[in-house]
């Protein structure tokens, strides 16, 4: 065996230790985040909540419900433990209707990005390569970022599909639009005058707290984690950005953990929460296959070497 393939063994050997397990993290995040984003439209309408507090609140939300959503398609919550695959589902369906992302689709989506990762056009999630372009091009990545799972559903699955699967699909976007019916139905009926004023409120919650969570989430998930989207080989596709400094572990814990999203598609079994674990311990053999690894300066991100840190902590504190 030479030396590359024995790294790569040895990795997947220690990632392999964070399967067939429970992940109750991402399980009460599941539900904290459902029950925060659906309350902010009755605190908006009935309550009188500020849009400049439920927006920026929601738009968060937006990208967290998406690091469930995520972690529901590759088994991560129930361990991929064949008896709890309702809870792993359950959740993911709770979470893709704060996205209008079904899950039933983008699964089939999303495991094509990691099988095409930055193969152009074989890659569905490229739509976010070119986001910065310009202001247009952002707009584009972001509506791309919702109608191209249905998109690939319809082109890849829908026809082969077992009947089952595809009403799923159906109930999962009826019920998306249902969950936002509700709370201005609820406002018609329980609330005063005052309180049904605000209907535009809720409407405007809903769209700009979608637009901007949704650009907050193809930027930091898709674009730079894969950029210049040009890699293919499965250590070099995805980067790793350090955050140094004091708060290092709060703006990890803020970004989902996806500055380590290369540990993701090394190893997609592995829980969000467990990347920086994973990283802390297999970095060097990452820097030995050529593994883009970055940290974040005051000038932009520049190249970061593991084995120049003797005897540290290969983050940066």
């Amino acid at each position: 065996m030479d030396t590359a393939s024995a790294l790569n063994k040895s990795a997947i050997e220690f990632a392999r230790g964070y399967s067939k397990k429970i992940a109750w993290p991402t399980i009460i995040l599941g539900f904290l985040v459902f029950i925060g984003y659906w309350s902010l439209p009755y605190l908006v309408m009935l309550n009188g909540l500020s849009l400049l507090v439920a927006i920026p609140l929601m738009s968060i939300l937006t990208y967290f419900g998406y690091t469930i959503l995520h972690e529901s398609v590759h088994g991560c919550i129930s361990g991929n433990i064949k008896s709890l695959q309702w809870l792993n589902d359950g959740l993911g369906y709770l979470a893709a209707s704060l996205l209008f992302i079904p899950l039933t689709a983008h699964r089939y989506e999303h495991l094509s990005h990691h099988r095409n990762t930055n193969q152009g056009s074989s890659d569905p999630d490229n739509y976010s390569a070119n986001m910065l372009k310009s202001p247009s091009h952002m707009l584009q990545a972001t509506w791309a970022a919702i109608t191209v799972q249905y998109k690939f559903y319809m082109r890849e699955r829908w026809s082969s599909a077992p009947r089952k699967q595809n009403v799923t699909l159906i109930l999962e976007i009826t019920g998306g639009i249902l969950l936002r019916t509700i709370p201005f139905v609820i406002l018609y009926l329980v609330g005063d005058a005052e309180s049904i004023a605000r209907w535009w409120q809720g409407m405007v919650l809903f769209v700009v707290a979608g637009l901007l969570g949704t650009i907050i989430l193809v930027y930091f998930f898709a674009y730079i984690v894969h950029h210049p989207h040009l890699e293919k080989d499965r250590y070099l596709n995805t980067s790793t950005i350090l955050i140094p400094g004091p708060f290092s572990h709060l703006l990890t814990m803020l970004w989902g953990y996806q500055n380590y999203h290369s540990i993701h598609h090394l190893f997609p079994w592995v829980p969000f929460y467990q990347y920086r674990k994973v990283f802390d311990k297999i970095s060097p053999t990452m820097e030995a296959m050529g593994a883009p690894i970055y940290q974040i300066t005051c000038t932009g991100l520049r190249p970061f070497l593991v084995n120049e840190v003797i005897g540290q902590n290969p983050n940066p504190k």
